[in-house]
């Protein structure tokens, strides 16, 4: 009985010494996570944008002693890995010509070179900086098709709302059709057929998944239908004036001379034989 009790006393031991460890690793590994600072995005916690173009520069800083730091991308060890654009130097990794496939999810592990064993560890995570563009005037005949894109960088894909009047569209609705362009979901805005009511500026919202946004606007004209119409009457138009004043000239100056020609065959005028006669017979 009193060997039971030891050995129950023993084991109780062991426990208590477990549980006192662990909870030491614990306490020394979120400390040591917290001495970690990292150079995120202004007022982010969490997240690095890559700017085309500029290379992509991660910091992870520490004042604990004895320490190297082991750097993985989604989940895998890239601290050895072996790619010209990529440079790491313990504390520090640059990303020389960063792209599109260079965003996810990055993490910088502590490791004790005592004990070679990780005591804290951050995580980034690297997405593409947001920009979006549109045509700034769009024109449309009533009646028509009208279309806007919204050309949208950044990853991973944002969300895209568009914005008409006091309408929010998040999805398609009534006559608005909303479609993926480029590989983003709703960044083409469809009306099948265009009415004058849907003239005005329309707005392109998107949001990353850091909350970050960028708008992009468009002002559409719509014409009338008979638009096209209307410079062709007018050239009618003129064309009819000026067939009419050349007709109603034509017209005077014929008259004219008629009447000049009327003047010139009047018996007044004309020379007869016997008033030649006369002047010879005077003459003598």
């Amino acid at each position: 009985m009193i060997i039971s009790i030891n050995k129950m006393g023993s084991v109780l031991q062991c426990f208590l010494l477990s549980v006192l460890f662990l909870g030491f690793t614990n306490i020394f590994s979120t400390v040591a996570a917290n001495s970690i600072s990292v150079n995120y995005d202004a007022d982010s916690t969490r997240y690095k944008s890559i700017i085309f173009k500029t290379p992509l520069e991660i910091q992870c800083n520490t004042n604990e002693s004895d320490i190297r730091m082991e750097w993985y991308k989604n989940g895998v060890n890239i601290t050895a890995l072996k790619d010209n654009r990529i440079n790491i130097q313990n504390n520090r990794l640059v990303i020389l010509d960063p792209q599109d496939e260079d965003v996810g999810n990055y993490t910088c592990k502590a490791v004790s070179t005592k004990i070679n064993e990780t005591i804290g560890k951050r995580d980034i995570e690297v997405i593409v900086k947001l920009h979006v563009g549109m045509q700034k005037d769009v024109t449309v005949v009533e009646g028509e098709k009208l279309k806007l894109e919204c050309v949208v960088l950044g990853k991973p894909s944002p969300e895209v709302s568009w914005t008409f009047g006091n309408e929010t569209y998040y999805r398609s609705r009534d006559r608005v059709v909303l479609q993926e362009h480029n590989g983003v979901p709703n960044a083409l805005f469809v009306i099948k057929e265009a009415k004058m009511e849907d003239r005005g500026l329309y707005s392109c919202t998107a949001t990353l998944a850091n909350n970050s946004t960028a708008v992009a606007t468009a002002y559409v004209r719509v014409k009338d239908k008979l638009a096209a119409l209307w410079p062709f009457l007018g050239i009618c138009a003129e064309v009819f004036v000026l067939c009419g004043i050349i007709l109603i000239y034509e017209k005077k100056r014929n008259k004219t001379e008629l009447e000049e020609s009327d003047t010139d065959n009047s018996p007044e005028t004309k020379n007869t034989p016997d008033h030649g006669k006369d002047s010879v017979r005077q003459r003598k």
